[in-house]
Order: structure tokens, then C-alpha cells, then sequence
């Protein structure tokens, strides 16, 4: 019995240590990584995130349809086919057989042809004109660079993305440092009003007042550090989960980066003329459609006949064959042809109004940038003025307090005032940073 009781506390103690033991090694598969700058954050992401891994793929799939367009110039083909049949019911003419000697009238059966038919057939052929086929290799090449634009405006989101959580989180722990340092302060005020009410100068409801006001700080910890969280995960998907990010730069290092000059982004505009050009090409092409197909065409057969089996030591062999050239021409009489030619055509037209327009609305979003960057930094020039002031109110509102001037409804009124006012610089110097960054990033393109 007591050897069972010992095999049993054997067993929960090893399933105690592999349920630990498993965790800890599934948290080891990611790599703990720390970085200074946003900079740093996306070269990363270049070498992890699925979306450039699909982006190669994309490249290569264009560059193989630019091959396959200069391939089709010539567009060679060699149909091949082999076929032997065995002639199991020969058919049966009837010829005159006065010419076998027959009475006149008459007539002789005669089973005509071969048995056993083999034949080989190779028919070499490529086209030498085929203005259609020629101005795919233009269409494929802007297609390719149709590819790479794209590649870079997604690459652009992603980045766009990265830089908004990347903004968040220097926010949420700038707001961590904040709320801790009132905490202290909550605590002292809280331990200020204890010892009036314990003197009897201050009543319960104040002492709940500020225990109220701690708890309200210590929630606001905790939401901003869950918020933290959950901005980690969603950077740490970016790098496939395979790295666990820890960021170093401080939201209070904003103040001394440089300020932004200018910013120019033109892969919208780019986008817009490779698309128009793209239009215009397809309608040439097919346009290039009714113009005839000029073609090397050849043919070369072997043929084996035999009535006693296949490939009889006394068969004959048959060998005949040709080249020439070959005009293929459809009339330009097919509804459909017409109609996408004159649908492509509209398409085009829309397609450079659009471009049009793109050049105006890129110029627009990249003063706008600028313009945004310039309202966050006058807007932190206005909100340090005025926690400057709200610091000095506290203090003095602190003071007074403290000497059983001032009531705590008052003093904590200042508190929040104060913090929020902290609170809005840091918003402010999270937009400042988000704005900066997204203009780097605009800028890179």
C-alpha cells in the first residue's frame, strides 16, 4: 500500500514539472529582442513578415510572365502524335470484272488497303509576325513594375501600421511613469488624511475621498498596462511571433529630435501612370489582333503499312513532308473583339483622369503631412504651458492642504487636472513621434 501511495505521488510530481516544463519551453521559441528606434523595429519586420515573403513571390511570378511574352514572340510549337491501327474489317469494293477477265457485268470483290497502319506525325511550326505577341513584352513589363509599385504601397501599410502601435506604446508607458508617480503622491495625500482623521480634523468621508482617488490611479495602472499587452502582441505578430520586441526609446526623447523639413511621396502618382499605361497597352493590343499572323508551318510523317502485323519485316515504308509559311488573318467582324477594343479605350480615358487627379491628392497629403506635424508641435508648445500652470496650482493646493486651509476635494480636483495635463503632453508627443515617423516613412518611397 505504501508503495502505491509513493508510485502515485511520483506520477503527480513528474506531470507537475512537464506541465511547467512545456510552457517554459514554448515561451523560449520566441527570441527576446530589444530595440532603440522604429528604424530598427521595421528592418526587422523586412526579414520575418510573410507579406515581403509574398511580395518575392509576386516579383518572380512577373518577371516569369515578362519570359513567357518574349517566349510567345515567336510562340514555337511542335504538335506530335503516333497512332497504329489494326484494320480488323477491311472494306470490300466491287470493280468491274471484265477487267479480271470476268464475264461483262460482273463483278470481283476486292478487300483494298492495309491491315496494320503506323504513323508518326511531327509538325514544326513558330510564328514569324504577330504584332499582337510582341506588344505583350511592353505589357508585361509594366506589369512588373505595376508589381514592384504595389510591393512598396503595401510595404508602406505595414509600415504605417507598425508605426501607430510603435507610437502607442512609447504613449502607454510615458503614462505609466505619469500615473506611478501620482500613485505615490495619492498615497501620501492618503496617508496625510489618515492622520487628520485620526486627530479628528478630517472626516471619514474625506479619508474615503482620498482611498477612492489611490484606487482610481492603481485601475488606471493596470488598464494602461494591459493596454501595453495587447500592443506587444500585435507588434509581435508582425514578426511572425517568432520575436518577443522590448522597446527602449523613451517618449521624452521626442522633444529633442530634429524637426521635419519637408516630405514627398509619389508611389500613388506612379501607381495611376503604370495603370494608364497598362490600359493603353491591352488596347493596342487589341487592336494588334486583326493585323495577320504571318507563320513557319512544316510537317513530317513516317508512315509504316503492313497486312501481316505491325512493323512486318516486309512492310513499306511511306516518308513524305512540307514547309511553307502561313497567314493566319481573322476579319475584323467578331462583336466581342470590337467591343472590348472600344471598352478598353473608355478604360484608358478614366484611367488618365485619374492619373490626373492622383498627382494633385499626393501633393495635397504631403503638405497635409507637414501641416499635421506642425499642429502637434504647437499644440505640446500650448499644453507644457499650461501643465506648467496646473503644476504650480497643485503645489500650492498641496501646501495648503497640508495646513488645513484648503478641503481635499479641492486638491484633488488639482491632482487630476494636473495629470491630465501631463497626460495631454504625452499625446501630444506620441503624435508628434507618429507624424515624424510616418513622414520618415512616406519619404523612404
Amino acid at each position: 500500500m505504501n508503495n502505491l501511495i509513493k508510485v502515485r505521488k511520483f506520477i503527480l510530481k513528474s506531470f507537475i514539472f512537464f506541465s511547467l516544463l512545456i510552457p517554459a519551453q514554448s515561451t523560449k521559441a520566441q527570441e527576446s529582442k530589444n530595440f532603440a528606434s522604429l528604424t530598427e523595429v521595421l528592418e526587422l519586420v523586412k526579414n520575418n513578415n510573410s507579406l515581403f515573403k509574398n511580395a518575392d513571390f509576386q516579383t518572380q511570378l512577373a518577371e516569369l510572365t515578362r519570359k513567357t511574352a518574349v517566349g510567345n514572340v515567336l510562340n514555337p510549337r511542335i504538335p506530335t502524335s503516333f497512332q497504329s491501327i489494326d484494320n480488323v474489317n477491311q472494306q470490300v469494293s466491287y470493280l468491274p470484272g471484265a477487267a479480271f477477265g470476268m464475264p461483262a457485268g460482273t463483278f470481283k470483290e476486292v478487300t483494298m488497303g492495309q491491315q496494320y497502319i503506323s504513323t508518326l506525325n511531327i509538325q514544326p511550326q513558330f510564328d514569324l509576325f504577330n504584332m499582337a505577341n510582341i506588344a505583350q513584352i511592353k505589357t508585361a513589363k509594366i506589369n512588373e513594375q505595376l508589381v514592384e509599385n504595389q510591393n512598396q504601397m503595401n510595404e508602406q501599410i505595414l509600415f504605417d501600421k507598425i508605426n501607430s502601435i510603435y507610437s502607442n506604446i512609447l504613449s502607454f508607458n510615458a503614462q505609466k511613469e505619469t500615473i506611478l508617480e501620482n500613485i505615490v503622491t495619492a498615497e501620501n495625500i492618503l496617508k496625510i488624511t489618515q492622520n487628520k482623521f485620526n486627530e479628528g480634523i478630517s472626516r471619514k468621508q474625506e479619508l474615503n475621498e482620498a482611498e477612492v482617488n489611490l484606487i482610481n490611479l492603481q485601475d488606471k495602472l493596470e488598464q494602461i498596462e494591459m493596454n501595453t499587452k495587447i500592443q506587444y502582441q500585435s507588434l509581435n505578430l508582425f514578426f511572425e511571433n517568432l520575436i518577443s520586441p522590448t522597446l527602449l526609446q523613451s517618449l521624452w526623447d521626442v522633444q529633442k529630435q530634429d524637426s521635419v523639413v519637408k516630405t514627398n511621396n509619389q508611389l500613388m502618382v506612379q501607381n495611376a501612370a503604370l495603370q494608364t499605361q497598362m490600359a493603353e497597352q491591352e488596347y493596342k493590343i487589341l487592336k494588334y489582333q486583326n493585323i495577320p499572323v504571318v507563320s513557319f508551318t512544316s510537317n513530317y510523317n513516317w508512315q509504316n503499312l503492313s497486312n501481316d502485323r505491325f512493323f512486318s519485316k516486309n512492310s513499306s515504308w511511306i516518308n513524305y513532308n512540307y514547309v511553307g509559311l502561313k497567314i493566319t488573318y481573322d476579319l475584323p467582324t467578331t462583336v466581342l473583339k470590337l467591343s472590348n477594343a472600344k471598352s478598353k479605350s473608355f478604360q484608358a480615358e478614366i484611367l488618365k483622369n485619374n492619373a490626373e487627379h492622383s498627382l494633385k491628392e499626393a501633393e495635397s497629403k504631403n503638405n497635409q503631412l507637414i501641416l499635421e506635424y506642425e499642429k502637434a508641435t504647437k499644440q505640446l508648445l500650448n499644453f507644457q504651458k499650461i501643465y506648467e500652470l496646473k503644476k504650480d496650482t497643485y503645489e500650492k493646493n498641496f501646501n495648503q492642504y497640508s495646513e488645513n486651509i484648503l478641503p481635499l476635494d479641492k486638491l484633488l480636483i488639482s491632482q487630476n487636472d494636473l495629470i491630465m495635463s501631463k497626460l495631454n503632453i504625452i499625446s501630444a508627443l506620441a503624435n508628434i513621434e507618429f507624424t515624424k515617423n510616418r513622414i520618415d516613412i512616406n519619404n523612404r518611397y
